[in-house]
Parts: C-alpha cells; structure tokens; sequence
C-alpha cells in the first residue's frame, strides 16, 4: 500500500509540474486554455475558474492541458487558439512541460545537496567504516546539482542511444511498475531518498517527452520545425495518421515496460 501510495504521489507532482508547463506558456501567449487535468479518465474532483476546468482524474499516469485549437476536427484554425500562433510560439508552448520537468528535477537535486547527503566511505584497510554527511552551501549546491543532472542526462541519452543501435536490449527498460517500485522503496528510506528518486523520474519524464515521437512533445515539435524550413504546413490527415503510429507505438512500449516490470519481480 506504501508504495502505491508512494507512486500515486511522484507521478501525480511530476504530471502537474508538466503540464504547468503548457499552461503557464498557453497563457503567456493567450491561448484560452478550456481543462488542466492531472490524469486520465473518469474525473475525481474538479473545479472552475476564469472559464478553466481544474480537474483531478482518476488515473494518475499522465495528464492533459486542453487550449483552444490544439485539436481541431478538420483542421481548422480556431482564431485566437494554438494553431493559430506562430510556429516560435506553439514551439515554446510544447517544450515548456519537457523544460519544466527537467527544472524541476534540478531543484529538487538542489535541495537535497542543500539539506545534506551521506556519503559512502572506505579506509585504506578496506574496513567498514561510517557513511560521511555532506551539506553543500548555497552556491555549491546549485553548481552540483547542475553536474548531476548534466550527467544523469547523458546517461539516459547514451540509454537512449543504445535502444536505437540495439546496445542496450528492450529487457532493460523499466515501466510504471517499476517506477512504483523505486518510489515505495525510496520512500522507505527517508524524504532525501525519495526527492533524488523523484529528481531522477522527472528528468526522464522531461527527456523522454522530447523524443521525436508523434504523440510526444517532441514529435509535435519536429513537425513545427518541418514546417518552418519546408514553410508549408503539415497536412491534417498527415498529422493526424503520425500521431495515430505515435500512439500505437507508445502503447507497445507501455506493453514491453509491463513486461519486463512484473518479469524482475519474479510474476513470470
């Protein structure tokens, strides 16, 4: 139940914090944003606030920003909605969740450099001798957690990298279940851990949804910038059948993640 509970939360911070992202950058360009939700499906509470529905859903794997034009039925533009701003602007709005979660998983390294660390060590002897405490200052903090989070994304680029050459097999990838179990784990050995374990799950939510994938952010993004050197938009129907594949391959990603989760917890 921990870790469920655990889960629920991490996923549902990072999903808000996201998602914040779009909306912040909608409204700053004046698109009308019509629903902000954390999750999917049937909804658990919501609320209405300057013609905005905030709404908590009951599936906390995801989350949506509804703005006015960013799916229209056959390709109109709705004046004043995204589609109807500039391709920069839409650029911004969808880079903003990714960038928001990659922020986000800087401060939240930073605070635990601020708060204090221990340190593994070791005598020449080779004897165990007790973990050292480390707090870094103010300045330090922030440099370190700039390293540290450089460096866990080329890690997770080398990762990525090596899904594409076939270096690194699909048995490794880890999915929902178990990120719920690094979440109920961490949480079981103190609010430091569990902050450096949700640092590590936003800046791999943040990378990931830059990923050219149709029904990512970044998918949508490459297609803006195919559209700004080609200058000619992307067909509607075109559009529509990428993010169709987008999803279908995202789906049995989802599917091999689930696989390989319940295979390292001994279910298969």
């Amino acid at each position: 139940m921990a870790t469920i509970v655990a889960f629920a939360l991490v996923i549902t911070v990072l999903v808000f914090v996201h998602e914040l992202g779009h909306f912040l950058a909608a409204r700053w360009f004046g698109v009308p944003v019509e629903v902000f939700s954390v999750g999917f499906g049937p909804k658990v509470v919501s609320i209405r606030r300057s013609g905005i529905e905030y709404r908590l859903s009951a599936i906390p794997l995801g989350g949506f920003v509804k703005m006015a034009g960013a799916t229209p039925s056959r390709g109109e533009i709705v004046p004043g909605g995204f589609d109807s701003k500039s391709p920069w602007q839409r650029f911004v709005i969808l880079l903003a969740g990714p960038a928001m979660n990659i922020a986000f998983a800087l401060v939240l390294t930073t605070i635990v450099l601020w708060c204090g660390i221990e340190l593994p060590a070791s005598s020449e002897s080779g004897a165990a001798v007790p973990a050292r405490f480390y707090r870094a200052g103010a300045v330090e903090g922030v440099v370190l957690g700039v390293r540290a989070v450089a460096g866990s994304s080329v890690e997770i680029l080398r990762t990525l990298g090596g899904l594409v050459t076939g270096d690194v097999p699909l048995n490794g990838l880890m999915g929902p279940v178990g990120l719920a179990q690094i979440a109920g784990e961490s949480s079981q050995l103190g609010w430091r851990v569990l902050l450096a374990a949700m640092a590590f799950i936003s800046l791999n939510l943040g990378i990931c949804n830059l990923l050219p994938i149709p029904i990512l952010d970044g998918g949508h993004m490459l297609m803006l910038i195919v559209e700004g050197v080609t200058r000619r938009d992307v067909p509607f129907r075109l559009r529509k059948a990428l993010v169709g594949a987008g999803a279908v391959a995202m789906l049995l990603l989802l599917v091999t993640t689930f696989y390989n989760d319940i295979g390292r917890l001994g279910w298969l």
